[in-house]
């Protein structure tokens, strides 16, 4: 499995929300039957962006079938320096069963944990312990956690 790295610019370029949109125009087509599903987490969604959590760690998407997708968006002199990502070589949200992993600080984990129960293609996952995800492990037919190392992942 490879891994696509997107960097969005964000506040003061634009505003958290705005950011969340840009991001659901780079993972699905208009039209999209996901678009509805990332809509509807799009405040709690803007409120991780807001704290910056998602400059810390990637939002995370994992698709069904391509490549997963790691998003960074970008804050202050960085974003204003930033550019719009570029288009992914494909839609990654096109096949039902995708799920998305979001950062976020453990001071806000339960309420966005409760916040996104009802919604099932969401997880959340501690900023400071980088990307671990249990839907991974379920995939897999595992036990235990997936742990993913950043060095190994930026290796050429």
């Amino acid at each position: 499995m490879s891994v696509a790295s997107r960097q969005v610019p964000s506040v003061p370029v634009r505003t958290s929300a705005a950011t969340w949109n840009t991001i659901i125009d780079l993972l699905t087509p208009p039209g999209a039957s996901a678009r509805a599903d990332l809509a509807a987490v799009t405040s709690t969604v803007a409120m991780l962006i807001a704290e910056e959590y998602t400059g810390e760690a990637p939002i995370v998407v994992m698709p069904v079938v391509g490549d997963r997708v790691r998003i960074y968006t970008l804050h202050g002199a960085e974003a204003v320096e930033g550019e719009d990502p570029a288009a992914l070589a494909t839609w990654p949200l096109a096949e039902s069963g995708w799920r998305i992993s979001l950062p976020c600080g453990v001071d806000d984990l339960s309420e966005v944990r409760t916040a996104l129960r009802p919604y099932p293609h969401f997880e959340v996952r501690d900023v400071t312990q980088g990307i671990t995800t249990a839907s991974a492990v379920a995939q897999q037919g595992t036990s235990g956690r997936v742990a993913i190392d950043y060095a190994e992942l930026e290796r050429s």
